[in-house]
């Protein structure tokens, strides 16, 4: 029999807290409800609810009872709740018994939506199932026999797979709710027969003990070929980039296109069933030699085929040079190191390469030199964690009578290997405290998460906390992630303000002795909480981003480095509220540069264990837009390091290890960006890595975007709202983790977010929709991860998400587990920092 109950919602709910109280269990026969092991239920709440969020009262006799919860997010405020009470001995449930619920979200909108959601069962679970009665048709072709077709019901940030047999009816049961319905095409694994799946009905609702049927069948079976061009390491080009094509001789049009490195196999995909076809690869003269490629015939058939391109495909005619000439190089480098760098000049009708040691010397090129105006590139290079710069001028102009030499400078850049951080490119996230967070980061194999300190995450400036929950949580957190990813290290990283400029009124706040004070104090106390969590395996307890937006307030004002303002006086009060014996030095003086010297010898004199870094904007030279523009990010991020320098953020005795570069913490196809100036394409995304390593390189500091929104674009095939805005869209996942689904071309997105309309205000800018935003990437392909040159960049971790942004966790922004797999995915291989190989510049 069905569990019969009363609920209502608590007096006092507001916006961000109410409560859900249950009472009056009976069946409904209104016969009691007997307990002898556990009582269960599942209903639906406007955010997550923990194990202690749930407490029972009862009316006449007392018993022990232990809560486990799920919380699983459906949209962005709403969430469905599986509970489990455990009973310590058997009870009647009394009608006056009462189940309180706490949430911490919005009771009063649309209440009953969750008084009438909960199904309860005793020592048993409730039937709160459906059922999904799958028909799918017949093979649509004998090429796909074997491959099993796979729907997935999307409920929230669950997904549910079914694998589908033909001709047959699988029965899947489902919780009762809302379901979207997707499958993918049925294809062979060369893609050379393929068929879409055509779902009826798309989308569906789920009752308890209901069965919906869903039909399954075939669209029109699509055929056609497949090569894997296999390229060898060809004698005389080992180094080279080839230009690739697959051209219909019969029309002449270009089937595919691509760059390819010797030594390499492209699989090249669904190219027409038949006909005749030519690889062809562009002439190169390289070193003095033309290479001049054979075309390659195919006939394409519908199946896949193997061509190699070997040494025999090429035909090598040495260039005559006279009249060439010698080309010295002088190198000077700042080491010494076992490590061969290649010069490249690239000219008219030629191009160089040439070896060199990475050692100061002077040298030459092994070849003469025809005369002419080359670009010259080299890459930059890691070796032992740390990046050196090499650095060239942009064009040499070789001259026939003049000598001219070619001028190579080797300079040290950042140390990548940031204590407390791993010797690979590492991703973390935001957490938000909630149960699914641990499931979430271990799923995602993270090896960071981030929390802002405190209790309003702002520094708390007008009390002095007494205790730090929200650093000794992510601390928990850390740990207990570790312990479920075997041991592989977790570093908490706190965000704490000690003067929060973010909200404006800069030079007010900046003369407020009293909030200096209290924010001081309440660094102290994460400080000193982080240290009460040093052990034998973690010497590094935790890491401190300080003060976001200080540095760019200040510089965004036209604040100088010796603006006065308060410093000692509310450290010494702080010290003081804590007891800490300890003499401010002299050198800290009551000015903005004072200030900073402060924060800093404070975490090192508290903390020294710590690992922590500044923070700074894209905004600080007075507005973001300029990466929409053509203004050099390089030229902008001299300018941000040259404020940075002029306040000795990263000078003096007490140095701070990295620095964070913030982008926007809002989702790219939401409001919060995009009517905020804020939405990226891949031209955008690269101009703001541009930004990254350009501030590292000026600054010789390891540098980590932080609060990066990770969600993905949507493609055709994805269910997309007519009012997306809580699906949390946007592009910086893709572009950063790499979506073959989006690729190369901008009608892969779906078309409701290419007509994303932008406001008036920055269209000028941003251009007047997202498919303007697209077309002024192009060429652009995101197929493949961009941060495989993060380390090169001097980019040694990436924070993802925040307080309403998609990162690693499912309770905010997209909850889906797209980003988490391509994290996992990641960690099979990640990017170390003494193997990520040269990048040119």
């Amino acid at each position: 029999m069905r569990i019969e109950y009363d609920a209502v919602v608590g007096s006092g709910a507001g916006q961000w807290y109410g409560q859900l109280i249950v009472s009056n269990l009976h069946y409904e026969d209104d016969s009691s409800v007997q307990v002898n092991q556990y009582l269960a239920m599942t209903f639906n709440a406007p955010a997550a609810v923990t194990d202690t969020d749930i407490y029972l009262a009862f009316d006449k006799s007392w018993v022990e009872t232990t809560v486990t919860v799920q919380s699983v997010q459906i949209d962005t405020n709403l969430f469905s709740i599986s509970a489990t009470v455990d009973f310590a001995e058997p009870h009647s449930m009394d009608p006056n018994d009462q189940i309180t619920i706490a949430v911490n979200g919005d009771l009063t909108k649309d209440p009953d939506s969750y008084l009438n959601s909960f199904v309860i069962a005793a020592d048993a679970s409730p039937d709160v199932n459906g059922t999904a009665a799958i028909a799918c048709a017949a093979v649509p072709d004998p090429a796909l026999s074997s491959v099993a077709p796979v729907i997935q019901f999307l409920r929230g940030s669950e997904i549910t797979p079914v694998t589908l047999e033909y001709g047959a009816t699988v029965n899947q049961a489902l919780a009762q709710g809302d379901y979207t319905i997707q499958g993918g095409n049925v294809s062979t694994i060369d893609q050379t027969v393929s068929a879409p799946l055509v779902i009826s009905p798309g989308q569906l609702t789920v009752s308890t003990g209901e069965t919906i049927p869903v039909n399954v069948s075939f669209g029109t079976v699509q055929r056609s070929s497949a090569i894997d061009i296999v390229i060898d390491t060809l004698t005389g080009l080992e180094s080279e980039t080839l230009d690739v094509k697959v051209v219909d001789v019969a029309n002449e049009t270009t089937l595919a296109a691509f760059s390819s490195k010797t030594g390499t196999t492209t699989q090249v995909r669904l190219l027409p069933p038949s006909g005749n076809a030519q690889i062809r690869i562009g002439d190169i003269s390289v070193n003095n030699v033309d290479y001049r490629f054979t075309d390659v015939d195919v006939v394409l058939a519908n199946q896949l085929q193997t061509v190699p391109i070997t040494n025999s495909t090429v035909e090598r005619t040495p260039v005559d040079s006279s009249g060439f000439v010698t080309v010295p190089i002088d190198i000077t480098a700042d080491a010494t190191l076992p490590q061969q760098i290649t010069l490249r000049l690239s000219g008219s009708s030629m191009n160089y390469t040439q070896t060199i040691t990475a050692e100061t010397q002077l040298t030459r090129f092994d070849i003469p030199v025809k005369p002419d105006t080359y670009t010259v590139s080299a890459p930059d290079f890691l070796f032992d964690g740390t990046v050196y710069e090499v650095d060239t001028p942009a064009q040499l102009i070789v001259d026939s009578v003049a000598a001219t030499t070619l001028e190579v400078s080797i300079e040290t850049s950042a140390n990548l290997n940031v204590p407390g951080f791993p010797s690979y490119l590492s991703f973390g996230g935001c957490a938000d405290l909630t149960p699914g967070n641990q499931a979430d980061f271990v799923s995602a194999r993270a090896t960071s998460v981030f929390k802002y300190a405190g209790n309003d995450g702002a520094g708390d400036p007008n009390t002095y906390l007494t205790d730090d929950t929200a650093t000794t949580s992510t601390i928990t957190l850390a740990r207990n992630v570790e312990a479920k990813l075997g041991g592989q290290s977790v570093l908490p990283v706190m965000i704490s303000y000690t003067c929060n400029l973010s909200q404006g009124d800069t030079k007010s706040i900046l003369a407020n002795t009293d909030q200096h004070a209290h924010s001081f104090a309440n660094l102290i106390l994460t400080l000193n909480t982080a240290n009460d969590a040093i052990d034998s395996t973690h010497p590094i307890p935790a890491g401190i981003i300080v003060n976001p937006d200080f540095i760019g307030a200040c510089q965004q004002g036209g604040i100088p480095a010796t603006y006065a303002m308060p410093v000692r006086q509310p450290l010494q009060t702080a010290l003081e509220h804590w007891s800490i014996k300890a003499t401010i030095p002299d050198s800290i003086t009551e000015d903005v540069t004072g200030y900073v010297a402060a924060v800093n010898w404070l975490v090192q004199t508290v903390a020294p264990a710590i690992v922590f870094g500044w923070q700074i904007n894209l905004w600080g030279l007075g507005r973001s837009e300029w990466i929409y523009e053509d203004a050099d990010p390089l030229d902008i991020a001299q300018q941000t390091a040259a404020y940075v320098d002029n306040l000795a953020v990263y000078s003096g005795t007490w140095k701070p290890h990295f620095l964070a570069i913030d982008r926007y913490e809002a989702d790219d196809f939401t409001q919060r960006a995009y009517v905020n100036g804020y939405c990226y394409g891949p031209r955008e995304w690269g101009r703001y890595f541009d930004f990254c390593q350009g501030m590292s390189r000026a600054l010789k500091l390891p540098v980590m975007p932080w609060q990066i929104p990770a969600s993905r674009t949507p493609n055709t095939a994805d269910p997309v709202n007519t009012d997306f805005d809580s699906q949390h869209w946007g592009t910086g996942g893709s572009c950063i983790l790499g979506d073959p689904a989006i690729g190369a071309d901008y009608h892969n997105v779906h078309p409701t977010i290419l007509a994303l309309q932008f406001p008036s205000s920055f269209q000028a800018d941003m251009g007047a929709t997202a498919e303007d935003m697209f077309i002024r990437s192009e060429p652009f392909d995101i197929s493949q991860p961009a941060y495989t040159d993060f380390p090169l960049r001097g980019i040694f971790s990436v924070l993802l998400g925040g307080g309403s942004t998609t990162g690693i966790i499912s309770t905010v922004g997209n909850p889906e587990p797209w980003t988490r797999n391509k994290l996992n995915a990641y960690m099979d291989n990640p990017i170390r920092f003494d193997t990520a190989s040269g990048r040119h510049r």
